[in-house]
């Protein structure tokens, strides 16, 4: 299988490194609007570099493509490499809109590649573990959960500044969480959020409160956090008979500083740290998507509806950010 990786950011060297992992795989071409940083990361996994994005999603020798590009291109490119018959693995957010979501789910609906949304949560093994224990009803029905995504802010690309470009945190960063809350309870009924900007639209601090109807949400999102601050995310969920408990602190400002984690649950009577399959989050995904491509099976993690109610969960966020009212999903 021959790939191709539009993008030599974090997240484009983090999808290059996994794939370049895997059996029978071959990163082939590497894309950055710098040719020298996409030098870099191209020998690094053994590819060659082009300054050209459009000339990997037009390159017919390529099988699939995974798309690390800001948010605001995610639409043009899904939809061209759709076009052009190849699988495509898309970093999260899906897009900027539901809109969005929805043009490239119609190019895929007419196209016969697959389509995987890279929602690295779903691939996480305490977040898995810990989803799986509150589904099986152990702990029985779940009740309210508490998410948090603690960050300085990010430093490598300024595309972030600009909200046209990223949707801000309520969005880029955010709709991690947000996708957790609905992966545990189901689709969202309301929500309410209050924060701060970091400039005009750019809503980089969030609380959020979400209504799943007999269940609650919140969520407490931020990149005001000092660079001295490690990245830090967590996800407690309380249930009827019991409470799960993770927690991941990184050994610096970014996620792959190194760090520690714990996942936990506390029943009555006794707390207990249960097993966890090992693996890397993101080589976890990436071989899910490649396994996918080669069964020719649609996946059910990181699907394009799940990651399209993800985004209009975290635009309902950010209408309420600008209106203080309550908005309905």
């Amino acid at each position: 299988m021959k790939i191709g990786i539009l993008g030599a950011g974090f997240m484009g060297s983090t999808h290059a490194r996994a794939f370049a992992k895997m059996p029978d795989v071959q990163v082939a071409v590497v894309s950055s609007r710098s040719l020298d940083k996409a030098s870099r990361l191209a020998q690094e996994v053994g590819a060659r570099a082009t300054a050209n994005d459009w000339e990997i999603v037009e390159d017919p020798s390529l099988d699939a493509v995974s798309i690390t590009l800001p948010t605001h291109l995610h639409p043009q490119f899904a939809i061209a490499a759709l076009k052009a018959g190849k699988h495509v693995l898309l970093e999260k957010p899906f897009g900027l809109t539901v809109a969005d979501c929805d043009a490239i789910m119609d190019a895929h609906r007419a196209s016969s590649g697959i389509l995987m949304i890279a929602h690295v949560l779903r691939f996480w093994p305490e977040y898995v573990k810990l989803v799986e224990i509150v589904h099986s009803g152990a702990l029985g029905r779940p009740l309210s959960a508490v998410a948090s995504r603690l960050s300085a802010p990010p430093g490598w690309a300024d595309w972030f500044k600009d909200p046209a470009l990223s949707g801000g945190a309520v969005l880029d960063l955010v709709v991690h969480d947000f996708d957790a809350l609905n992966w545990v309870f189901g689709s969202p009924k309301t929500v309410y959020a209050r924060g701060h900007q970091a400039a005009p639209g750019l809503w980089n601090d969030v609380h959020a409160i979400v209504d799943y109807g007999d269940a609650q949400g919140t969520i407490d999102g931020s990149e005001f956090l000092p660079a001295e601050y490690p990245f830090t995310c967590s996800l407690k969920i309380q249930c009827e008979r019991g409470v799960g408990e993770f927690l991941f602190r990184a050994g610096g400002a970014s996620i792959e500083q190194g760090g520690g984690s714990r996942l936990v649950i506390y029943e009555p009577g006794r707390a207990y740290v249960p097993e966890v399959e090992a693996g890397d989050a993101y080589e976890r995904q990436i071989a899910y998507f490649v396994d996918c491509v080669r069964s020719r099976r649609a996946p059910s993690l990181g699907t394009p509806e799940q990651a399209r109610l993800a985004v209009h969960l975290a635009n309902a966020a950010r209408r309420s950010l600008e209106t203080g009212a309550v908005v309905p999903l």
